[in-house]
């Protein structure tokens, strides 16, 4: 459920929006300074992350040991956990996917087939910038794909993708930093482009209060960080919706705009 302020739909060309209908949020890497927000308060908004978790999740596993890096999982396509259908949008691979494809490609099956792993209560520890329930089974393999007991304002997803962006030199994670560069490059987030860095950066699309609700979190340049972006509006999808609100927000900071 969204916390304060309900947000609308965004119709349109998507752009930066206005405050009552979504959050954008810009925060430089080594400071943790705001450098931008569409909102006063920008923590008074607040949904599930959606798909735009994954990157988390699969850092978490990584980090303990429970997923190696190159570790791959077959896609079916079909996905029903807890008696709900989260069936891949994907292409049909035709062969295991690796932590890079499925992230670049938003893959729910790979994900929530790694996220059996995590003992009950895991990844709830693991995502410390987030109101996240502690829960095992079925239920946390939906948490692990952003949909249930998890809950994230836009301030929160970019700290968590600031720290992520920090680990750059550990080894272990260098499959998740190239799936969201990846997922930039030619999968669900290519929107976020911009013509002076690489972007790194995953979306997500999901449900609040029976609102659509479009994600995106990203830091640029993707080798060198200095700035990352979280953007949740209401929006059908994180990858139309979501994604250029975030390219038009890195491109405006980079030109000295806002």
């Amino acid at each position: 459920m969204l916390r304060r302020t309900a947000i609308s739909l965004l119709l349109g060309v998507p752009r930066i929006p206005e405050p009552e209908r979504g959050c954008a949020v810009l925060l430089d890497i080594q400071t943790r300074k705001l450098l931008y927000s569409n909102q006063q308060v920008p923590d008074s908004m607040a949904g599930p992350p959606g798909s735009s978790i994954k990157p988390l999740t699969l850092a978490a596993l990584l980090r303990s040991g429970k997923l190696q890096p190159r570790e791959k999982f077959v896609c079916s396509g079909q996905v029903l956990i807890g008696g709900r259908r989260m069936d891949c949008s994907h292409p049909r691979m035709g062969t295991a996917l690796d932590i890079e494809t499925a992230l670049a490609y938003s893959c729910n099956s790979f994900v929530s087939q790694a996220a059996t792993r995590f003992g009950p209560g895991d990844l709830s520890r693991a995502l410390t910038d987030f109101t996240a329930r502690p829960v095992g089974g079925e239920r946390q393999q939906l948490q692990a794909i952003g949909e249930e007991a998890v809950v994230a304002t836009p301030v929160a997803m970019a700290n968590a993708f600031r720290r992520l962006a920090l680990r750059q030199a550990e080894a272990r994670l260098r499959p998740v930093f190239g799936g969201l560069e990846s997922a930039v490059e030619y999968g669900t987030a290519q929107l976020a482009r911009v013509a002076w860095a690489q972007v790194a950066g995953k979306t997500g699309t999901t449900r609040a209060g029976g609102q659509p609700l479009a994600w995106f979190a990203g830091y640029a340049p993707a080798a060198q960080p200095k700035v990352v972006v979280a953007v949740m509006i209401s929006g059908r999808h994180g990858a139309t919706d979501a994604a250029p609100v975030a390219a038009q927000i890195l491109q405006a900071w980079h030109g000295g705009k806002l």
